[in-house]
């Protein structure tokens, strides 16, 4: 599976397409653009995708980010790359910013490629 870079940053940003889903409900949200971040501990979604699938609140943690510090509300959702998913992934979310984070705890989860001279992401099996 491959995925271009977003040329609307620069320099242009590896992303992954994801959908969300809360399979006891049976809803998702997406496709999403989300920013890959080796840099980034755990994943941080736009609390509105979570809220669109009722994702289950399962606690509360403290986001440390180079803005600062913050309480944030832990959610739980399954996390779908194209054909592979990943359940029962820990998101925090985000009241603030708009923008999707995949972090280590699903980065780590994949066999990932970042292609940057042929600005593409590779997810492999």
């Amino acid at each position: 599976m491959k995925f271009p870079f977003d040329q609307s940053f620069s320099p242009p940003m590896p992303v992954l397409v994801i959908t969300l889903r809360n399979e006891h409900e049976g809803l998702s949200t997406g496709p999403l653009d989300a920013l890959v971040d080796t840099g980034a501990d755990g994943t941080v979604v736009p609390v509105a995708h979570l809220r669109n699938i009722r994702a289950p609140v399962i606690g509360r943690a403290l986001l440390h980010s180079h803005l600062g510090v913050r309480h944030v509300v832990l959610h739980i959702a399954d996390v779908r790359i194209a054909e592979l998913v990943l359940p029962g992934i820990v998101v925090a979310a985000d009241r603030e910013g708009q923008e999707l984070i995949l972090g280590r705890d699903v980065l780590n989860r994949l066999r990932l490629l970042l292609d940057g001279p042929a600005q593409v992401t590779q997810v492999r099996r």
